[in-house]
This record gives C-alpha cells, sequence and structure tokens, in this order.
C-alpha cells in the first residue's frame, strides 16, 4: 500500500535542482527514514515500474482439454419414457420441446408425461425441429390446428421393459425371435430368453466360504500324514 507513495517521492527527488521543491527538501532533511535526501542532492533516476501484458501462469498458454459433457440424444425415436426422463442434452437450441416435453436451463429437455417419444418438424414453424411425447402409440406428432388436446386423466406411468415370459430351460428360440422389431436396425433376442436356451445345470459346492473351509481341512490333512503337524 506505500510502495507507490515512496515511488512518488522518490521520482520527485529525481527532478533537477532548479525545479525542486523546496518543501520535498525540508522533508528530506526532517525524516531520519531518507538519509540519504539531507543535502536534496539527485541520486536516483527516474523510477519505472512495467506491469505484465499478458498472462503467464496458470491455464493461459496451456491446451484446453476439458472431459466430454455427454451431450446427444440419451433417447430415441419410438422409446418409452417416463416423466422426467432426459431426452435430449444439448448448447444452445438445436431442438425445441414439443408436446408434452419441457426444457431446462441448461437446454435440455425432458419428459413431462409417461409416453413414446417423438422427433418431428412443425409445417407452423419450419426453422425449428421439435422432440415430443406421443401418450399413445398411434398418436402422431405435430397435432392437426385446432385438433382437441389428448387428455391425461387416469394414466399409468409407460413400463420401460416387457414382462418376461416364464419359459423353462432348454426352450429352443422361435423364428419370430430373429426378425426384426419397429425401431431397430438389427434386433438380438434379449438376454434373459438366450439364457433360457441352455439347460439348467445344478451347481454344487458353490458357497466360497465351504471351499475355503474345505481347502483347509485338505492342507491339515496332509501335514497330518507328512508328520509336519
Amino acid at each position: 500500500m506505500l510502495t507507490p507513495r515512496i515511488f512518488g517521492t522518490l521520482r520527485g527527488a529525481a527532478v533537477p535542482a532548479a525545479k525542486r521543491s523546496p518543501l520535498l527538501c525540508s522533508f528530506a532533511a526532517n525524516n531520519s527514514a531518507l538519509p540519504a535526501f539531507k543535502h536534496c542532492s539527485p541520486i536516483l533516476s527516474t523510477i519505472q515500474t512495467r506491469h505484465a501484458s499478458h498472462a503467464t501462469s496458470g491455464r493461459a498458454n496451456k491446451a484446453k482439454d476439458g472431459p466430454g459433457k455427454r451431450l446427444g440424444a440419451k433417447k430415441t425415436q419410438g422409446e418409452k419414457v417416463t416423466t422426467g426422463m432426459i431426452i435430449y442434452r444439448q448448447r444452445g437450441t438445436v431442438w425445441y420441446p414439443g408436446e408434452n416435453a419441457g426444457m431446462g436451463r441448461d437446454h435440455t429437455i425432458f419428459a413431462m408425461s409417461p409416453g413414446i417419444v417423438r422427433y418431428y418438424k412443425d409445417p407452423a414453424q419450419p426453422k425449428r425441429q421439435f422432440i415430443g411425447i406421443a401418450l399413445t402409440e398411434s398418436q402422431k406428432l405435430p397435432k392437426p390446428p385446432n385438433a382437441a388436446r389428448v387428455r391425461r386423466l387416469g394414466r399409468v406411468e409407460v413400463p420401460l421393459e416387457e414382462t418376461p415370459e416364464k419359459l423353462p430351460f432348454g426352450t429352443p428360440l422361435q423364428k419370430s425371435d430373429l426378425e426384426a422389431k419397429d425401431g431397430f436396425y438389427v434386433y438380438r433376442p434379449p438376454n434373459w430368453k438366450i439364457g433360457r436356451t441352455m439347460p439348467k445345470v445344478e451347481v454344487k459346492n458353490n458357497n466360497p466360504f465351504a471351499r475355503w473351509q474345505k481347502k483347509g481341512k485338505r492342507a491339515a490333512n496332509y501335514r497330518r500324514r507328512k508328520g509336519m503337524a
């Protein structure tokens, strides 16, 4: 805090004697902290300070390669969602919220009701593309102008996964299980159905603690037989 004041005093000492103020000479003569100025002689030149013009420490000159923000689509066309599920993460409004969808403050589009995801364009706003939620699989978006809205009274959450059928072990796959379904490029049977094609095998002694105890007993019997115990 006192450095600018001292520098100002020292700058005044570099002024020629003809232009030097008598007040400075009297101040230097009466101040014991400045013995060099008692005779008020010009011993110092003008003091200059240079401030940094560019940051040189920290992240100023380093590469900015932070972690990815995981943007993009989280749910695609035809997928089932429930209330509050995130559908699309973005920076800016690449997609706008449509029917039964909302947008957060970071432009994240989320579902506001259970249903089916729809990506569509509205002829009334040709420069925008929307993401909406269809309440039924037969509902098409966008709705015609002045169309009656779909009521959501008494609706329940749509299950995300179908309840697996109770098939016995050893059931072979059917031809219908290998056919492509709507919304998928290549269809693959679910894991639970693939696992049912193998016969059930009885696994004995599947207790790690029991195996550890049995191993210890075998080692103790071996040392006893060898006379090591």
